[in-house]
This record gives structure tokens, sequence and C-alpha cells, in this order.
């Protein structure tokens, strides 16, 4: 038997510890180092997951080219074998298709039968249609349109052919803007609009002074004007200096011109039947809210008028603009604010019952400042060019089915015989100077340029 040396021995162990001794110097120097740089480990534990999650470069990036490289050989298999591929249809012609049928699907009228002319309150009809549905939803609790006079909508819903064919021959307004580059305003009551409200387009009737023998007339000093020089004798004026649209129907009241007596409007209005309500305020809210509330207000009036005096036409007048010289922009007083409160209110013409009238024309020059050659104050007009005013209103007339006002009740608080109308000799420049009786009441907020309320 061959016996072992111990030399050798000895030197394997010493070469067996050695490597052990390496590998352990080795691996206590692997652990320094990342015990001593933490970014390293942040480093590699990011890279391993996004080798996992990431649909880019990771493991599902490489198991999708795996699986798109399987199903073109599959196809090429399948194209060779005359078979079609099942397992992978091309996608595009589905989408074509899908684009196809949704060319091909019905286009619900109901969203294509008016193009808004006012930003949501005047719509302009444009297709005529027997769709029940559409009707209905056009006829649907009373909303405020505006259409086109020369397209207007037939109602099918359960009524005989005569009412379809008279709800078809029955126009519709429209009250259209005109744009503009809006000013920066720095104020609480008013902005600049950027748009300027036209008159309701509707193919009004020319009538003449008999037209508003049923017409009441709302409104301040303008339209005490009116009263005074327009020579509109059988309508009713309630105005007077200082009023407002936050005062209208309150029961302290309003002056009634042709008595010159206090009465309250709203009691009038529920007693005596008007065919026609002609509205003018804004001036004395100039300072007073700002036109939202105005606005808010505004629409508070028109509703109740129509829920009193069922089957009137109302119309709103624009507020006329006022002189170069009067048109203040360090106050409120001034053309931009008018406006602004112009455009608010024409938004509540429907084209139906509610018209807004701008007679500002026919009385401003080219830059809209009202003419200083036809006023005394930069505010009102001289008396002789009422008459103007009084054409435009009679070239402006909605004719409606049935006359009223005749049999009416007298308003309330206005007894007596009819006083007549202060009125200058005819032709004169005169200066118009408010009612007939009574003191003016005071309004808070804007007053007229020399502190007196319009």
């Amino acid at each position: 038997m061959k016996k072992k040396d111990p030399k050798a021995d000895a030197k394997g162990d010493r070469k067996g510890r050695s490597i052990k001794d390496k590998g352990q110097k080795k691996s206590g120097r692997l652990a320094e180092t990342l015990y001593n740089c933490p970014y390293l480990i942040a480093v590699s534990v990011t890279a391993i997951l996004v080798m996992i999650r990431s649909d880019q470069i990771g493991v599902k990036a490489i198991a999708r080219e795996f699986q798109g490289a399987a199903e073109r050989i599959e196809s090429c298999v399948s194209a060779e074998t005359g078979g079609p591929n099942m397992e992978n249809p091309d996608p595009v012609p589905d989408r074509e298709a899908a684009a196809a049928e949704t060319d091909s699907m019905e286009i619900d009228p109901e969203n294509t039968d008016s193009i808004n002319q006012n930003e949501g309150t005047c719509k302009d009809e444009k297709d005529e249609t027997t769709n029940d549905k559409e009707l209905n939803n056009d006829n649907a609790d009373g909303e405020d349109t505006a259409g086109d006079p020369e397209n207007s909508t037939e109602n099918t819903g359960n009524i005989g052919k005569s009412e379809i064919d008279s709800e078809k021959d029955t126009p519709k307004g429209v009250t259209r803007f005109e744009l503009y580059a809006p000013q920066e305003i720095d104020s609480y009551y008013y902005s600049d609009a950027g748009k300027v409200a036209l008159t309701t387009e509707y193919p009004y009737a020319k009538e003449n002074i008999s037209y508003f023998n049923d017409a009441a007339f709302l409104g301040d000093s303008r339209t005490l004007g009116i009263s005074d020089y327009a020579g509109l004798d059988e309508a009713d004026f309630y105005c007077e200096n200082g009023m407002t649209i936050y005062k209208i129907l309150e029961p302290e009241g309003v002056t009634y011109q042709k008595t010159g007596d206090k009465v309250d409007l709203s009691q009038v209005l529920k007693q005596k039947r008007y065919g026609k309500i002609y509205i003018m305020l804004g001036m004395n809210e100039l300072g007073y809210g700002n036109t939202a509330m105005y606005l808010e207000q505004y629409r508070a009036v028109v509703e109740q008028i129509k829920e009193w005096q069922p089957g009137a036409v109302i119309y709103i007048m624009a507020n006329l603009h006022v002189s170069r010289e009067m048109n203040n922009l360090q106050t409120e007083f001034n053309n931009i604010n008018i406006n602004d409160k112009n455009a608010a209110a024409a938004l509540l013409a429907n084209g139906t019952d509610v018209f807004y009238l701008d007679a500002n024309p026919l009385f401003t020059d080219a830059e809209g400042f009202l003419d200083s050659e036809l006023t005394f104050d930069g505010v009102h007009l001289y008396a002789k060019h009422y008459d103007v005013w009084r054409d435009f209103l009679m070239e402006h007339a909605v004719q409606t089915g049935d006359a009223a006002g005749e049999d009416a009740a007298q308003p309330e608080g206005a007894g007596g015989e009819d006083a007549a109308p202060t009125r200058d000799a005819a032709g004169e420049d005169t200066v118009q100077t408010g009612g007939a009786a009574g003191e003016d009441t005071v309004q808070p907020g804007a007053a007229g340029p020399t502190g007196e309320n319009l």
C-alpha cells in the first residue's frame, strides 16, 4: 500500500485554504462596495423592474416580438395553403367598416334643426320637418328662441291640418349681434360686451298711429319724451325721471302720464289688457348693481308681464347712447356701459312675443355717439326729433290676432278726465322737463351728467 506524502497533503490544504480565502475576500469586497454605494443598488433594482414591467424594452417587449414573429410565420404558412388567418385578422378593415357605418348613420334632427344666433337665447330655425319628436322638443317648456322668418317649423303633434298650416306660416324673429374687439374695463358695474345688439329681424308691418291705441310704454325720462312729443296720444305711458327696472313694478308706483297720478303698475297690468308693451329702462341702472343683476331683473319683469298680459307683444327698446361730450369713461355714465346693458336686454328677445328694437342708428354718428345737433343736453333729444322715433316704431310693428284695450278697465288711481300731454309749439327745440306731477324719485347709483336722474 502506497504511503501518503504528508508534504503533498499540507500543500493541498494550503492551496484550498488560499482559494477559499480569496473567495471570501472577493465576496467581502463586493459586499463592501454594495454597502458603500446604495446608488448602485437603486440603479440595479430599477433596471430589473424596468425589464419586467416595460412594454418597450422589457420582458413584455421580448414576448411581443416572439409572438409577432410566430404570427407572421403562421400567416405565411396560411397564405401558402390558401386558408384564412382566423387568429389575427387585419384590424384596418374593421376601422374602415366602422367609419363607413358611422357615416351612414342617420343624424338626429334635434341636434341640427337650429343655429344659435345670439349666444344661446335666440335660435335661427333652418330646417323644416314633420318629425314629431323634434317639434315637440321645439315647443316644450316655452323656451325663448328666435327663428328665421322664412323657415319656421311645423308642429305635427296631434293637431289638425289647419293648425299645422297656421304654425308653418307664423314667422319667428332673429336677434343678431355685431362683434367687435372689446376694451379692458376695470369696473364692478359693467364690462365691454364686445358686441352690439341689432334690431330683431322680422317681417314687420308698417302701421299708423292707431296701432298704439292698445299700447303701454314703460320707462324713464327718455320714454317721457316720447309721451310728450311723439304724438302717441292714445297710448298709455307709465314713466318718470329716475325710473329703473328694479322699481317699475314696485307698490310705490310710477306716474301715469294721462293723469299725473302715481299708480301701482302691477295692479294696472292685472286689470287692464294691452296688445303691445314697450319697455325702455337702463340709464338709471348704469351705476346701480352690475349688468348681470340688470339682466336678471329685466328677465323677471318681462316674465311677470307675460303672465299678466298673455298674448301681448313686448318690445324691448334699446337705451339711446349719449353724446361725445357726455361720454365719461372715468365714471359709469358712458356708451360702453349703455351698450353692455342693451346687449344684455337683447338676449330676452325670442322673436315670437318679445322683440328688440334699436333706434340708435337714427340718432348717432359714425362713432356711435348721440349726434350733438339732435340733443340739448347730450342725453335727451330735441322735441322736434321724436317724430323720427315714432315713425321707427310704426315701421316695426308686429301684427297681433286681436285688438285689446278698448273695453279695459281704467288704471287704478287714474280717475277723472285724461290730462292733455304737455307739448310745445311744433317744430321748436324745447327742453324736456319730466313728469306732470309729483317729485322725481331718487334712485341710488348712476345719475345724469348734471346730478339729476334720467
